[in-house]
């Protein structure tokens, strides 16, 4: 999975845990991929007070990504 997540750097996308928990913390499920590696994927968001986050999370706890964008069933 982690090409696949190389390929998201950049990206608007929700992603969830294998425990179907969103990483942001909140509901708002929106971040942006900031980097990724084939360990470890940095996103940053918007939490529900209005405060810039960042969070760093290990590539083999994602259980599910959802990908906003235009393009992408090109």
């Amino acid at each position: 999975m982690s090409s696949m997540l190389l390929d998201l750097v950049g990206q608007r996308c929700s992603i969830k845990n294998e425990n179907e928990e969103y990483l942001t913390g909140s509901a708002e499920i929106s971040c942006h991929v900031v980097a990724a590696d084939e360990e470890w994927i940095k996103i940053a968001y918007i939490d529900s007070t209005g405060n810039r986050m960042a969070r760093i999370e290990r590539i083999d706890a994602i259980g599910s990504v959802l990908i906003y964008g235009e393009g992408l069933l090109q």
